[in-house]
């Protein structure tokens, strides 16, 4: 049986590829555990006819979005907003930061991602926070 003799510089670099491998496997894998699961496509009508049912789960719905002092809300519709039909809205909150990155979308449809709550608000029949995604929905024919 032949001996085959490694130099200690090739012992050190064995083991600095080791411990590189064994680093990255262990990033890759907190970053699988820590990423968000996949949002439940959900209608604002089930929503709001169910809230319980999605209480505290994390959901992607449409709606239609108003920023306003103390009036932050996703509405099923544009017209829901404009006669303060609250009932048939989500309360949506926000963060400071989030209401100033988000202003130029008020007042427009929008596609959100957060947490539902299930309580029934005074105005609101419930609530969506720890909002991760808000953008346009953009209108059907139009870029």
């Amino acid at each position: 049986m032949q001996r085959i003799l490694r130099s200690p510089k090739s012992k050190w670099i064995t083991g600095l590829l080791a411990l590189l491998l064994s680093t990255a496997g262990a990033a890759n894998s907190s970053k699988r555990s820590s990423k968000r699961p996949e949002p439940v496509d959900v209608s604002m009508v089930a929503l709001l006819a169910v809230p319980e049912k999605y209480d505290g789960k994390y959901v992607r719905t449409n709606a239609f979005l108003c920023l306003e002092f103390e009036g932050n809300a996703l509405y099923l519709h544009e017209e829901d907003y404009r006669y303060r039909m609250t009932r048939n809205a989500l309360w949506i909150d926000l963060s400071k930061s989030q209401e100033q990155q988000f202003k130029n979308l008020s007042l427009g449809h929008v596609l959100v991602e957060g947490v539902m709550v299930a309580n029934r608000m005074d105005l609101f029949s419930g609530m969506i926070t720890h909002v991760s995604r808000l953008e346009a929905w953009p209108v059907y024919g139009q870029r």
